[in-house]
């Protein structure tokens, strides 16, 4: 049992494919119409849950693209790959994928997402999970995940050749991540909810790039809710493929924890986009196929709540059980308690690059890891400081953060670790935190009282932490301080 929801374990089993008929359609057809075949054109008066769901059969068209020389454009997600990051990627190449087939006179893409994160790391993302089975999409092998070798041979290369074809677009992020610095020029257009970074200067526009960033606060708690913005520009109140449509609902209820005023992440832009989704979705078309393949990861108990009129062929949702049925899968404290160090740090983790402002510069580069529980339940796992100093180690990075969040009476209780090789670095990062007026906002105040394991093999890195009173600043608050500080600090 996980938080009351009856989930499948996934380790070491194929998810039930809905694609049996459709794994060979790219070898024998013309890519326009294999396209056409597999995504409905959205301006179709026909709708159904398999037109979104073939389309995600890209290992297939990864490699027709490969074989025939395609023009091919990407869209992929932030490292942390939560699920923003990955369902904004599935379903904006989806819509664009619809908008070059209606265009007959530009040239035939194939438009492809890419998960950013490694094919093994999807099963620790358990809202994910669950919310791409409530969607019908079982068989996630059939993804294009980052450290694919289709991806990092063809797609995303070690190294840029002059004569690719390939475009990028990034989604819930601005700037490509560090390791692939080098496929910059490759980028053409940035749809993001973040601090803009200023990188990649040849996207230009408002219709390229596209952040919901303004005077320091995000316009939209979701970049999902910009990928529906977009949906709906050209819909024609026309209703929208209902596994297309839950997947962008459960993604703007997480991210703005179902708009709750004390959460403070919600935005109008945000349940307006909630409402387009609830009230223009083909819930009736969805209804049906649920009768017949009901989703493998929760009970039917969680299902009716989830659905309460799906008896009467009304399948739409109550947002607030899917909201909680999908943040219990994210926050189980069972799941975390029972993960390792390692696996804590990498579900949610981002690597920051700070803007050069002078050579005399000493941190380059900040590692930020989110994790869900308490800094004294992860201090005192087994082998924590041999797994943080080897995580960090990898990381590569100058200074290394851990943002601890967990929920007491209903209510965020932050903390945060800071810690790095050179105790000059963490000690200033920690006393701008604690007396800078530009960080006052946080509430930052130290946890003199912790104490860190002294048991460990290895050396012990310097370590610093805090508990932070403003329960709603996240790392989208807390990483431009850093970095903003990071511009000009260099070590005496």
């Amino acid at each position: 049992m996980l938080c009351g929801l009856s989930l499948v374990p996934s380790t070491g089993r194929r998810l039930t494919t809905a694609f049996n008929s459709f794994n060979s359609l790219y070898k024998k057809q013309p890519i326009r119409s294999i396209l056409s075949t597999t995504a409905m054109s959205l301006s179709s008066s026909s709708h159904t849950n398999d037109n979104f769901i073939s389309y995600l059969n890209t290992n297939d068209a990864a490699r027709y693209a490969i074989d025939n020389d395609s023009k091919v454009h990407l869209i992929m997600g932030n490292e942390a790959g939560d699920a923003d990051s990955i369902i904004s990627a599935l379903a904006l190449s989806y819509i664009q994928q619809q908008q070059h087939l209606k265009n007959e006179d530009i040239e035939e893409t194939i438009v492809l997402p890419i998960v950013s994160v490694p094919r093994a790391d999807i099963s620790l993302r358990r809202d994910v999970m669950l919310l791409l089975d409530l969607a019908g999409i079982t068989n996630l092998d059939d993804l294009l995940y980052i450290d694919d070798d289709l991806v990092t041979r063809h797609l995303l290369p070690s190294t840029l050749s002059t004569t690719s074809k390939a475009t990028l677009t990034l989604v819930d992020h601005n700037r490509i991540r560090s390791s692939l610095s080098h496929l910059s020029s490759m980028v053409t257009e940035i749809v993001d909810h973040h601090e803009d970074e200023n990188s990649h200067e040849q996207v230009v526009g408002a219709e390229k790039r596209s952040i919901a960033y303004e005077n320091g606060v995000a316009t939209v708690a979701s970049t999902c809710t910009l990928i529906t913005e977009r949906l709906f520009q050209n819909q024609n109140n026309r209703p929208i493929d209902a596994s297309l449509g839950l997947l962008l609902l459960g993604v703007i209820l997480l991210d703005s924890v179902n708009m709750l005023p004390e959460a403070g992440k919600g935005t109008a832009r945000d349940e307006e986009a909630i409402q387009l989704l609830l009230q223009h979705t083909d819930w009736t078309t969805y209804c049906d196929k649920l009768k017949t393949t009901p989703p493998s990861l929760v009970d039917e108990t969680i299902m009716k709540k989830i659905f309460p009129n799906i008896d009467d062929g009304n399948c739409k949702p109550d947002r607030t059980a899917l909201f909680e049925t999908l943040s219990n899968a994210k926050n189980d404290p069972k799941l975390w308690s029972v993960l390792s160090v390692n696996d804590c740090l990498r579900i949610d983790y981002k690597r920051f690059i700070v803007p050069e402002q002078s050579s005399s510069l000493s941190v380059s580069s900040i590692g930020l890891s989110s994790v869900l529980l308490s800094m004294d339940s992860l201090l005192v796992k087994d082998n924590f400081i041999d797994d943080l100093t080897s995580y960090m180690t990898s990381s590569g990075v100058d200074l290394f953060g851990i943002m601890a969040l967990n929920f007491q009476d209903g209510k965020p209780n932050r903390e945060l670790l800071l810690t790095g090789n050179d105790p000059k670095i963490v000690d200033s990062f920690a006393d701008y935190l604690l007396n800078h007026p530009d960080a006052a906002f946080l509430e930052i105040s130290e946890r003199s009282e912790c104490v860190v394991d002294k048991g460990a093999s290895s050396e012990i890195p310097h370590i610093r932490v805090f508990k932070q009173g403003n329960g709603k600043g996240s790392r989208k608050q807390v990483a431009p301080i850093l970095l903003g500080y990071a511009s000009t600090f260099s070590k005496l």
